[in-house]
C-alpha cells in the first residue's frame, strides 16, 4: 500500500467558556466525524492574527475579540484515502487563546467549495476523547488544564476510524 506524506501549517483558536471548549464538527480530512478547534491555513499575505479571526468566523459564525499566543504543537496523524492508500499528514498548529465578541452567537457556517466545517458545539472538556475530538482539541483540553504545551511531536492513527 503507498503512503503519501503531506504537511499542513495552521493557526487555531481555543476559546473555552466555563470549562467548555468551542469546537467545530469536522466534515473533511482525517477527522472527519470528529471535533476539531476553529482555524486552518492562511490564504496569501494573510497575517497569523487574520487568517486565525477569519478562519474562526467563517466556521463558526463568532467574530474574535482578543487572541493570546499560546504556542506551537505538532502531530503525525496516518489516516486512510479514499482511494484505500495511507497518509501520513505533519500538522503543525499555531494555538491562540481567543476570547469571542461577548453576547453574539454564532451565525451560520459560511459555505463554499473546500469548507471543512459543520457547525460548532460547546463540550465540556471532561468529554474530550481520542474517539470523538482531534488532536488539536485533545492539546486544548490538555492545556487548559496545565497551561503547557508539548515540545515534541504527538503520533495518532486514524486508519481504522475513517
Amino acid at each position: 500500500m503507498e503512503e503519501k506524506f503531506y504537511r499542513h501549517i495552521g493557526v487555531y483558536g481555543i476559546c473555552m467558556v466555563n470549562e467548555k471548549i468551542l469546537v467545530i464538527r469536522k466534515s473533511l480530512g482525517p477527522y472527519t466525524g470528529q471535533f476539531d478547534l476553529p482555524g486552518g491555513r492562511l490564504e496569501a499575505s494573510e497575517s497569523l492574527e487574520q487568517g486565525l479571526k477569519r478562519e474562526f468566523n467563517e466556521e463558526t459564525g463568532f467574530k474574535v475579540k482578543e487572541l493570546n499566543n499560546i504556542g506551537v504543537c505538532d502531530f503525525s496523524v496516518l489516516w486512510t484515502l479514499q482511494d484505500n492508500s495511507t497518509e501520513c499528514v505533519h500538522h503543525i498548529a499555531i494555538l491562540y487563546e481567543v476570547i469571542i465578541v461577548a453576547g453574539k452567537m454564532g451565525d451560520s457556517v459560511v459555505q463554499f467549495e473546500g469548507q471543512d466545517s459543520n457547525g460548532y458545539d460547546w463540550i465540556s472538556i471532561d468529554d474530550v476523547t481520542p474517539i470523538n475530538s482531534s488532536p488539536l482539541v485533545q492539546q486544548a483540553a490538555n492545556w487548559f488544564r496545565t497551561k503547557t504545551i508539548p515540545v515534541s511531536r504527538s503520533s495518532y492513527d486514524y486508519r481504522s476510524l475513517n
